[in-house]
Parts: structure tokens; C-alpha cells; sequence
């Protein structure tokens, strides 16, 4: 793991010419305005908002590079090494006690978890927690670079500097005319899914999941401010993110959280098994997900293998016997919310987030079982790697807290240029014609916050 420092947002303070190493300052903001944040990360930021907290990030103060991925143990303990090195005078008092931290870093991580991944620290956080409290973090290369603790009016100066850059930026104007390029056919879908049927009833795989991907072109590029605003209001439940990577700005409501890390406590929760929102005697959906066998054991296979990573790393663990039914705007899916107390490590700490996401993922949800078999189905099957489709989306801090989404419901932007990706879990008796009507029913999900009254059966398509 390397780590490397950038410049960018200037304009919180002039930057030393001769930096000897990043620092940083957390501020509480004072009662005031708050900036909307998906304006104030514009199309190129980081967001997420989780309910009623909201995180920005802006700027690039360091990056933690992990050249072997999640996959690298070494590089993961070294990345929380080098978060816990940046020094922050932390003037943020937490009412509940915990030891949270304000110098933060942020990722969409690849599918694949031996390919190169990197961790963002911006170098401003803006935070508004779930009670209203407000924060903000800054990075700089040296002292010189923070604002100063003691002045009283860096605070309100902070937040005027938030409310200016939102404002200033102006609505894009509408994509129109999209033109589809499924890079898998229907039927070479289909055909796809059969042979995994097939390979599943040979033994030695139980189940695994297959993605299929479709190319959208707009006259226009995608205003991301505007399409998070869509997205909050069609998926109030899930939690809305925008993270830059190599590929585009990934852009995605995720109902499944794949880890959350609050001090000793630990959270998962797992979707698999879906079916349509409001069912009609036209789906090929089951009519009832509580009911469905298929579902039933691809939902089993996810939280069993959750609960067997996580059970070496706790003192106690809460598994549900039955999974809930999640509602969303189009989709229902089975869930299971998975609470455990970590255990101290040999060390002394407990795992940070990031250790419990390279512990985690991926998860049957996303890949399958045994995952080394799923791996090889899925990339003989599928026609290219997924990039930061269904990897671990989120943050964790210098205190090793942390929050991963399952990077699903998602799109990556480049300009005009749009790529949408859903995946089915298959099981043995998994039907290919129902699992590529699963398909088109999470397309249409993400399509709706993409364009809006729009349905992607009408919409041209090019091979």
C-alpha cells in the first residue's frame, strides 16, 4: 500500500509549498443553512446519505492505494495505518461517547477484489449527522493549510465557503433520446443461466450469481446532482452514493448493507430473493416472496455464509430465523438484518470496517457458493469484469468505524455515455426466462431515477 498526497479545494486555505505531511481539523458548524448536498458534490464528488446523515467529500488530500485489492491483508492494515497517521485536532465533541473520527476515507471498490482498488481522505468532509449536529473536516498537506481552531469565525466562514460552491453550480440541462446497446443479448442471457443451471446440478456449486450489462448513449451528459435528487425520492430507504472511479462517477441507491462498524458492534444485512413491488398475474415473478423455495434457499445461502465470517470475529451474534420482506420502489427482496459485538484481536483492537469488508466480500448475495467456483462460472459467463458493480461502497474512519454498501441499483457515468448493471442469483431450479424478467425489473428501477417516465422495453436499441 502507497500513499500519496494531492491538491485541489484551494479555496479553504493557501497551501504550503513545502508540505510535510497531511493534517487535519474538524470544526463543528454552527446553527445555520445547510448546503444541499448533492449540489455541493456536484457530478464529480463524493455523497452518501444514509436516512438523515449526509456525508460530502471533496477533494483529493491523500490516496490509499491497495495494488492487490481487498484481497491483500497487508495493504487493508496498512491503509488503516496510514488513517490513524494523519493528526486531527478535533474539535467535535460526540454526545454518545464514541470514539468516532473525523479524517475519513471513501471508495468504490471493484467487484473483484484482487484488482487494484484506492481509498479517497477529501480534503473537506461536510457531515449532518441524524440529530442535525453538523461537521466539517479539512485536510491539508501541512498546518498552514487548516483553518484556525481558535478563530471564532472559521466555522461560519466554513459554511458560507458551502453554501457558495452549491449555489454556484447551475442545473444541466436534460439527457434526452437514450439509444441501448445490451452488451448480453436476451437470449444470450437465457443461455447463460441454463448452463449454470446445468453446471449447479452437477455438484460442487450451490449457487452463483450472473450480471448482464446494457450501454446507454444521451444526446446530453447526466446532471448527477439532479439524478440523486431522483433517486432520494423513489428510494427514501436505501442509501444514496456517488464516488468517483476510473471508469466514471458510480452512482447507485443501495438498499444492502454489506457492513457497518460502530465501535464493537457490527451490522450486516443481506438481500437475495426478489419479486415484483405490485404483483400482476403477467409476472413471472413469484407472487409470494415469504413463500417462494427458490428465494427461500438463495437467501439462506447468503446469510449462512455471512454468519460463518463474521462468527470467528464475535462474542455474540444475532441471526433472525426468518428473513423480512424489503420494500422498494419496484422490487420487494428478502432481508436479514445481522447484529454481532466483535471480539479484541490478538492485538488489542478490534476489526476495522474495512477488514470486516475484505472478511465479507463478496458475499453469496453478489458471487455465489463456494466463491472460488462462482468466480470461475461468472467470469467464463459473464462478458467482462463488473468494474465497482456490486463491490463494497463506503467509508471508513481513523477510528476503524466504517459504513460498506453492496454497490448495486447502480450506474456508471462518463459524460453522456451510461452503463446500468443487474445480476440474479441462480440456484438449481432457477428458471431462465423468470431470472432475465428479474433482469429488466431492476433495469426499470434504476432507469426511473435515470429517465423518468421513460421505459427502457420502448427506447431504441443498437447491437
Amino acid at each position: 500500500m502507497t500513499a500519496r498526497g494531492r491538491t485541489g479545494w484551494t479555496e479553504v486555505a493557501a497551501r504550503s509549498s513545502e508540505p510535510s505531511g497531511p493534517v487535519a481539523v474538524r470544526l463543528a458548524l454552527p446553527a445555520g443553512t445547510r448546503p444541499d448536498p448533492f449540489a455541493l458534490a456536484g457530478d464529480t464528488g463524493i455523497v452518501m446519505v444514509d436516512g438523515a446523515r449526509v456525508l460530502v467529500g471533496l477533494g483529493r488530500a491523500l490516496v490509499l492505494e491497495l495494488p492487490g485489492g481487498i484481497d491483500d491483508d497487508r495493504a487493508v492494515e496498512a491503509a488503516t495505518d496510514a488513517l490513524v497517521g494523519v493528526p486531527c485536532a478535533d474539535q467535535v465533541a460526540t454526545a454518545d461517547g464514541r470514539t468516532g473520527h473525523g479524517v475519513l476515507a471513501f471508495g468504490a471498490l471493484p467487484f473483484d477484489r484482487t484488482s487494484p482498488a484506492e481509498l479517497v481522505v477529501p480534503e473537506l468532509v461536510y457531515c449532518c449527522e441524524e440529530d442535525g449536529a453538523e461537521w466539517v473536516t479539512v485536510v491539508a498537506s501541512d498546518p498552514s493549510g487548516l483553518p484556525d481552531v481558535g478563530d471564532p469565525a472559521a466555522a461560519p466562514a466554513l459554511r458560507d465557503l458551502l453554501l457558495d460552491r452549491a449555489a454556484d453550480r447551475p442545473d444541466g440541462p436534460d439527457p434526452g433520446h437514450p439509444v441501448l446497446r445490451p452488451a448480453t443479448s436476451d437470449r444470450g442471457f437465457t443461455s447463460a443461466v441454463a448452463e449454470a443451471v446445468d453446471v449447479i446440478g452437477t455438484g460442487g456449486l450451490a449457487k452463483v450469481v450472473l450480471a448482464r450489462s446494457i450501454d446507454v448513449h444521451l444526446d446530453g451528459a447526466v446532471d448527477v446532482p439532479r439524478l440523486l435528487a431522483r433517486w432520494r425520492d423513489l428510494e427514501p430507504s436505501c442509501t444514496l452514493f456517488s464516488m468517483p472511479t476510473a471508469a466514471g462517477q458510480f452512482v447507485g441507491a443501495s438498499p444492502e448493507l454489506l457492513v457497518e462498524r460502530r465501535g464493537d458492534r457490527c451490522t450486516s444485512r443481506p438481500l437475495a430473493g426478489t419479486t415484483d413491488r405490485d404483483h400482476n398475474a403477467a409476472s413471472r415473478l413469484p407472487a409470494s416472496l415469504a413463500d417462494s423455495v427458490k428465494d427461500g434457499e438463495e437467501h439462506r445461502l447468503v446469510v449462512e455464509a455471512i454468519r460463518d465470517e463474521l462468527a470467528p470475529l464475535v462474542t455474540s451474534l444475532h441471526v433472525p430465523d426468518r428473513p423480512e420482506l424489503v420494500h422498494l420502489h419496484t422490487i420487494t427482496h428478502l432481508g436479514t438484518t445481522i447484529e454481532g459485538t466483535l471480539r479484541p484481536t490478538a492485538d488489542g483492537p478490534v476489526p476495522t470496517a474495512l477488514q470486516l469488508v475484505a472478511r465479507l466480500h463478496p458475499t453469496p448475495a453478489v458471487g455465489g457458493v463456494p466463491r472460488d467456483a462462482a468466480f470461475s462460472l461468472i467470469a467464463r459467463l459473464e462478458p467482462g469484469p463488473r468494474g465497482a458493480y456490486a463491490g463494497p461502497v463506503g467509508y471508513v474512519d481513523a477510528s476503524g468505524d466504517g459504513r460498506w454498501m453492496v454497490g448495486i441499483r447502480a450506474l456508471t457515468v462518463d459524460g453522456p455515455d451510461v452503463v446500468l448493471t443487474a445480476g440474479v442469483g441462480v440456484v438449481s431450479g432457477s428458471d431462465p426466462t423468470t431470472e432475465l424478467a428479474e433482469t429488466k425489473l431492476k433495469f426499470r428501477a434504476v432507469f426511473d431515477a435515470l429517465l423518468p417516465g421513460v421505459d427502457p422495453e420502448s427506447v431504441a436499441t443498437t447491437s
